[in-house]
């Protein structure tokens, strides 16, 4: 019985004996286990340290690189009128690479595929210009296009481009005209008014909020254009001829200018030009003639210019309502960009725009300005933000004030 017990001691022991050892070793191994937790912690901050001085350089890599990635961007913007349009090519900071002229890219006149044509045919020209191969297309173009006021339309031709010339360029941003010359010298808003072959009018506010007025061809709309021009002046002929209603003035001028220019003899002669072979743009050239009329102080032709002047300036009362008060309170006024070649004729346009705009009572002060450069700047300037590449826009550079109108200094302005 005593053995037992002693066995039962001896054996009670022993555990002790092991327990205290792996007490111990608990006890070594937590000893350990901290000093390699720092260790451990000494190596991460190494690594963390390291891990950020390699983030710091792949960022300073990148600001390095990106101004040079940036001048591998190609932006086009094309401006197109109703007579000739105009390509410019971008690189992504801004500056002027080339300049390609080309015809009218009016899809209302000549139809979409042809339009989309013409304006592919232009962008490889430009392309040409720069030795970019013809598989590399642009990274965006602005398509600031008279006809262009309808979304849908707008959609089928930048569809038409991507489908049948994907070397062109990859993208589209679709637009009117006057947009593309608002974009060139406006940064906050305002109107632009196009008195060309036809005329157009609209409003950008500063929430970006657009408006339109006119631009509705020349059977409905163009009233003050070229167009409009010299058919005012054929219907005078003609209703003074018949005795129909007797022109304002003499046509001793215009009929026999009319003769000579569509090459006739008679009324007659002049009606193909108008129906069967009928061109808007050979038409509207006549413009050039009334004046000339005007220079010479012929009494009809500054009538019709008094009255073209009188019309533009509906387009700037119509939307002036609907301009912001920010637009109409700014230094100098509303802004108006005067875009087109009836403008080069402001001085007999003046009296007829003013004592219109005088007495609607609608305007208080305004700035009439024309663009010092190509309004394809401006379709380059909405292709540009498309793909969010910024670069500063020289907006004052791009415009210049030729005439200033104050309510309360009228008629000494």
């Amino acid at each position: 019985m005593q053995c037992i017990i002693n066995a039962v001691r001896n054996c009670g022991a022993q555990d002790q004996k092991k327990k205290g050892k792996k007490a111990r070793k608990k006890q070594e191994k937590k000893i350990v286990d901290e000093h390699q937790l720092r260790r451990d912690l000494r190596e991460q901050a190494k690594m963390t340290e390291s891990t950020d001085l390699v983030q710091e350089a792949t960022m300073l890599t990148q600001v390095q690189v990106e101004p040079q990635y940036s001048e591998d961007i190609r932006i086009g913007g094309i401006e197109g009128g109703a007579t000739y349009s105009t390509l410019v090519i971008l690189d992504g900071k801004g500056a002027r690479l080339t300049e390609v002229k080309g015809p009218q890219t009016n899809h209302w006149t000549i139809g979409i595929d042809e339009t989309a044509a013409r304006l592919s045919a232009m962008i490889e020209k430009g392309k040409q210009a720069l030795d970019i191969p013809e598989s590399v297309p642009l990274d965006c173009v602005g398509l600031t296009l008279s006809g262009c006021e309808e979304e849908a339309s707008n959609r089928q031709l930048a569809e038409t481009l991507l489908e049948k010339y994907p070397q062109s360029a990859k993208d589209y941003v679709v637009g009117s005209d006057t947009l593309g010359s608002l974009r060139t010298g406006l940064e906050s808003g305002g109107i632009v008014l196009i008195a060309g072959t036809g005329s157009n009018a609209l409003l950008i506010n500063p929430d970006g909020k657009t408006h339109g007025c006119g631009g509705w061809g020349y059977i409905l709309g163009d009233e003050g254009g070229a167009y409009w021009i010299a058919r005012r002046a054929c219907k005078y002929v003609f209703d003074d001829m018949d005795g129909f209603v007797e022109a304002p003035a003499s046509i001793s001028y215009i009929w026999p200018a009319m003769r000579s220019y569509f090459n006739v003899t008679d009324r007659n002669g002049i009606l193909p030009y108008f129906y069967a072979n009928f061109n808007k743009s050979t038409i509207a050239e006549f413009t050039m003639k009334v004046v000339v009329g005007c220079e010479r102080g012929d009494l009809l032709c500054l009538k019709i210019f008094e009255e073209a002047g009188q019309l533009l300036a509906r387009h700037v009362d119509a939307l002036s309502k609907k301009a912001h008060n920010d637009l109409k309170l700014a230094h100098g006024g509303l802004k108006v960009i005067c875009v087109g070649s009836v403008w080069k004729s402001w001085k007999f346009l003046k009296d007829g725009f003013v004592n219109e705009i005088h007495d609607k009572h609608v305007v208080d002060e305004l700035s009439l300005m024309r663009l010092t450069t190509s309004g394809a700047l401006g379709a380059c300037y909405v292709a540009a933000e498309k793909i969010n590449c910024p670069f500063v826009k020289p907006y004052d550079s791009n415009v210049e004030i030729f005439f200033h109108y104050k309510r309360d200094h009228y008629p000494e302005t």
